[in-house]
């Protein structure tokens, strides 16, 4: 039997930690999700507001892409939990900032995911 008070398999995050950063897989990504969440015509035209590293809230991508924030907040989430995007936690869901990481971005308008290497340019 384990240990009920071993902790090592737990992940504890404050929001003023470093630990409210959360960054996608280097490796193992499901292709299912990955392909999915690549073949939304809104998540692809976030992915190309992303491309160069930078960090948009919910809110900036949906003034950009002029739609509500309930939707595109959904959109990031997914796609963060997909491995796509790491984000920042904010002091609540209008302050996190969602980007992709550099470990995907190597090449300039090419997004390597491991299982795929998608062209943005």
């Amino acid at each position: 039997m384990s240990d009920p008070t071993s902790t090592a398999d737990q992940t504890v995050s404050s929001p003023n930690s470093a630990a409210s950063l959360s960054v996608a897989p280097a490796s193992g990504f499901d292709p299912v999700a990955l392909f999915a969440v690549l073949a939304s015509p809104l998540r692809w035209q976030i992915l190309q507001m992303l491309k160069s590293g930078e960090a948009l809230s919910a809110s900036e991508v949906a003034a950009a892409v002029k739609r509500d924030f309930d939707g595109v907040s959904k959109h990031l989430r997914l796609m963060q939990k997909a491995g796509v995007l790491g984000c920042q936690f904010g002091a609540d869901r209008r302050f996190t900032e969602y980007f992709i990481p550099a470990e995907f971005r190597r090449e300039p308008g090419v997004l390597d995911f491991g299982v795929c290497r998608v062209r943005l340019a």
